[in-house]
């Protein structure tokens, strides 16, 4: 399937889940991401407060302004100015960097804080579509825990990674901005997806090698996956927020399972990924 197909099955297959969640009682999931992620942004931003006031206050004992003499030195005219403003500049420029740096970071954390809820969701979801049990073995959810804290970390200085070289790049040629601007958004979708479809890999006993590759060979369906769960936790406002952490996480996981089954078909129908 080309990546465009992919991305539109992922996409549309997110949405399928809605009667799903619904029709097969799995309701209760959309409820619990929602009051960990409040708990988890009161503490991040009370963090990220303290940590801009704490650097601000850092880089102005640095900067020493109000050692500047009031007459007889070159800055001595813009003094009042300096120490008047840049301090409340630098604030406000730390706290625009740490929100850009936490924004990722946040987003990985809701994953890993909630891999036992993806993990067991995806699990059920499985069993409601296909009619095959999978026994809960502690032992096993373990280990699908620890996974996903894995891959989530592994994507998360991977997207890190590339968003400084865009960063860089865009610093050296201004157009490359433009390029930026639409690669990184699908490459934070094509994270998330990969991390949703990765549930299903370790259920069905895939190594990690095997797991990247066949998620790599259907990357549409990650990114079509990863852009729901993205746009419904942007969306603005109260009332869009609570919407957005109710079912974002919930249609991605279950989409991805949806997407899952369709990927395992083809697979099972061919020679593709058949060592571990």
């Amino acid at each position: 399937m080309t990546i465009f197909g992919g991305f539109a099955k992922g996409f549309t297959n997110c949405f399928k889940a809605f009667s799903i969640i619904f029709d097969k009682g799995l309701w209760p999931f959309l409820i619990y991401p929602l009051v960990l992620w409040i708990a988890t942004l009161v503490l991040s931003l009370l963090g990220m407060a303290l940590l801009a006031d704490y650097l601000s206050n850092r880089v102005n004992g640095y900067l020493q302004l109000d050692s500047i003499p009031e007459a007889g030195h070159w800055l001595s005219f813009a003094r009042p100015f300096l120490i008047a403003k840049t301090g409340f500049l630098i604030a406000w420029i730390i706290k625009i960097l740490l929100w850009f740096v936490s924004s990722i970071f946040s987003k990985y954390l809701l994953l890993i804080l909630l891999s036992p809820l993806f993990a067991l969701l995806s699990e059920r979801a499985d069993e409601k579509l296909t009619g095959q049990s999978f026994p809960f073995n502690f032992g096993q959810l373990l280990k699908d825990i620890g996974r996903g804290i894995v891959i989530s970390l592994r994507n998360m200085l991977l997207e890190y990674f590339f968003t400084f070289v865009c960063a860089i790049a865009t610093l050296l040629f201004a157009p490359l901005g433009l390029v930026a601007a639409v690669f990184l958004p699908l490459l934070s979708a094509y994270y998330v997806g990969f991390a949703m479809l990765d549930y299903n890999c370790e259920r069905y006993r895939y190594g990690v090698g095997k797991s990247i590759r066949i998620i790599k060979a259907n990357k549409g369906y990650a990114i079509g996956i990863g852009l729901v769960y993205n746009l419904f936790m942007l969306l603005p406002f109260f009332i869009g927020d609570l919407i957005g952490l109710m079912f974002g996480p919930a249609l991605a996981v279950v989409g991805a399972t949806i997407s899952f089954i369709e990927i395992k078909k083809q697979i099972d129908g061919s020679n593709q990924f058949v060592n571990n």
